[in-house]
């Protein structure tokens, strides 16, 4: 090879090399919006085991909550009864027995049914925060000790009262609360707009196997089809949940697969009244792994003719009128509660949530631009000895962990089947590099194809040096 002639190769593969690392540090830096994987959120952790949780009044009527209550407020009552399978696990600090039931107020005899009794069973407990117009009792009118009650005179047989089957001594009733009731529905309010964001990723279809149209029509038979391994979510408008009348599950939700369903009341001037419909292919227990997050609602009515709900209310912004004689499987979060015919069975949220959101589009700008014109090349005669320019360490950016695959949202009016559905891969194993997750891997290729290139320049000037 002539001098000549490879001077006019080094010129021609130096500016090659420059594009090449330029190449490399594009597509290193310039990679589009994906999902990016949230924090696991146990969405109930702030209700510290209680079933039913309420950030202002309560209203019991009828008829039976099989678990624990916790009232942030005022408590009226009729003829109730709490704890009915379990006191739960909360116990303070000093007591014998778990607490089944707090008032974060006071006792409202004078707006509870008249002969009423609210009965505390399992052996729990009872904390008042304001002992205003309640009077304990652990013993009974001849001074024998007996099971306390809570009542408004001193008498100890008056109506209407609260009742326990175990003795709890009087002075461990009140005035206290074991419960930051502020605190806790902050906590709510925040994961309930965190869940709200949540990207869509399950689709609803006709019995037939077709993808159910937005707005959904009236009655229909929704058909939901879960997919393993990851949080599912359902983004609806409170009309559109409103329209199903049949929520068929092809497949049932379990504790690594469950289902969240986001319904945005705004569509109602966020006052929803809600007739629950059918839950078809799942029985009571699926009801733990299912969740309905109300964030916009600020009054929420489940009418009279509504099925049995399974699942759990979240609705922290919302007053809750519970007026069906059908039962509710699951817990309860609301800002207050009247609870008037049906059950609310001992079924609360016992998993975790884990979604994703589309992130804002990142800069597509390189941190650091290399040259891409070459430094000033040195004139190489039979008779001179080149110095060895040293050799640029490229900037390669290591080779990222995959990150899950973005899932696509479904249009409100047509979603995309194939689309919506993520890829069947149990969380948290990484899934693989594909896509433009993959693009940092080419930057590095580039980069290696660039530095490969000034080697073997170097390499060809040197050995012309030795001739």
């Amino acid at each position: 090879m002539t001098l000549l002639h490879a001077r006019r190769v080094r010129l021609a593969l130096l500016p090659l090399a420059g594009l090449a690392a330029l190449l490399a540090m594009a597509l290193v830096v310039t990679r589009p919006g994906v999902a990016q994987p949230r924090q696991a959120i146990n969405p109930v952790a702030p209700a510290q085991g209680f079933l039913v949780v309420t950030e202002g009044d309560a209203r019991l009527l009828a008829s039976e909550n099989e678990g624990t209550v916790a009232v942030g407020g005022d408590l009226s009552f009729g003829n109730y009864q709490v704890a009915v399978l379990t006191a739960g696990s909360f116990v303070v600090d000093g007591d014998a027995n778990p607490t089944a039931l707090v008032v974060g107020g006071r006792v409202d005899f004078a707006t509870s049914v008249p002969g009423s009794q609210l009965q505390v069973l399992q052996n729990g407990y009872l904390k008042i925060v304001d002992l205003t117009g309640t009077i304990g009792r652990d013993t009974d009118d001849n001074g024998a000790a007996v099971n306390t009650r809570a009542v408004p005179i001193d008498d100890y047989d008056a109506t209407p009262r609260i009742e326990l089957v175990t003795r709890q001594l009087v002075g461990s009733v009140g005035p206290t609360s074991p419960i930051d009731f502020g605190g806790a529905f902050a906590g709510f309010r925040a994961t309930s707009g965190t869940l709200a964001d949540c990207s869509q990723n399950v689709v609803l279809r006709t019995p037939e196997g077709n993808v159910l149209p937005r707005p959904i029509p009236a009655g229909s038979n929704a058909v939901v089809t879960l997919t393993p391994g990851v949080t599912n979510v359902l983004n609806l408008s409170a009309s559109d949940l409103a329209a199903i009348s049949v929520l068929t599950f092809a497949t049932a939700p379990t504790a690594d697969t469950p289902l969240l369903i986001n319904t945005d009341t705004t569509d109602v001037a966020d006052q929803f009244v809600w007739q629950v419909p059918d839950f078809a292919g799942i029985g009571s227990e699926p009801a733990r792994y299912i969740l309905f997050n109300f964030r916009t609602a600020t009054s929420l009515t489940l009418t009279d003719p509504s099925a049995t709900l399974e699942g759990t209310i979240y609705a922290p912004n919302a007053d809750l009128f519970a007026l069906t004689n059908s039962n509710i499987e699951g817990s309860v979060i609301s800002r207050s509660l009247v609870h008037d015919g049906g059950e609310i069975h001992n079924l609360p949220f016992s998993t975790t949530l884990e979604c994703q959101q589309p992130t804002g589009s990142p800069t597509a700008t390189p941190t650091g631009s290399p040259t891409a014109t070459p430094t000033a090349t040195p004139t190489v005669t039979p008779t001179q000895t080149p110095t060895a320019s040293p050799t640029p360490t490229p900037t390669v950016s290591p080779t990222p962990t995959a990150s899950p695959t973005p899932t696509a949202t479904p249009t409100p009016t047509q979603p995309t089947p194939t689309a919506s559905q993520p890829t069947p891969t149990p969380s948290p194993q990484p899934l693989p590099v594909t896509g433009s997750a993959s693009l940092p891997l080419f930057g590095a290729g580039a980069t290696a194809v660039g530095v490969g290139l000034a080697l073997l320049l170097l390499a060809a000037d040197r050995r012309r040096a030795r001739r």
